[in-house]
């Protein structure tokens, strides 16, 4: 059960986000308020200047972003970190969900 609405919070939260994106500047989204999201930082990376430390490359071929970190807490003792990166113009439609370590609903 616990799956299923972690799999309906993120799919719900790409889903969205980039429409707000269109409405607002990527920094608003922090402003977002729920009991079971607590996002902890938004920030519009510009087109290949993200830089990861321990990564001295860089990833020089990123378009524009603005990347949203959270926490979600679909259960009282649950702490669940997400991290989503939002294209800010161009997006193609897809979504890359990654990571979990096989706790998701994917199979």
């Amino acid at each position: 059960m616990r799956e299923r609405w972690l799999v309906f919070v993120i799919g719900f939260l790409a889903a969205s986000l980039p429409a707000v994106l269109w409405a607002q500047p990527c920094e608003s989204l922090s402003k977002f308020a729920s009991p079971a999201v607590n996002i902890t930082l938004t920030k519009s990376i510009a087109s290949g200047a993200l830089v990861i430390a321990g990564n001295s490359k860089g990833f020089s071929e990123l378009p524009a972003f603005c990347r949203v970190a959270a926490n979600l807490k679909p259960t009282p003792d649950s702490d669940i970190g997400i991290e989503v990166w939002l294209p800010l113009s161009g997006w193609n439609g897809k979504f890359l969900a990654v990571g979990s370590g096989g706790w998701d609903a994917r199979a």
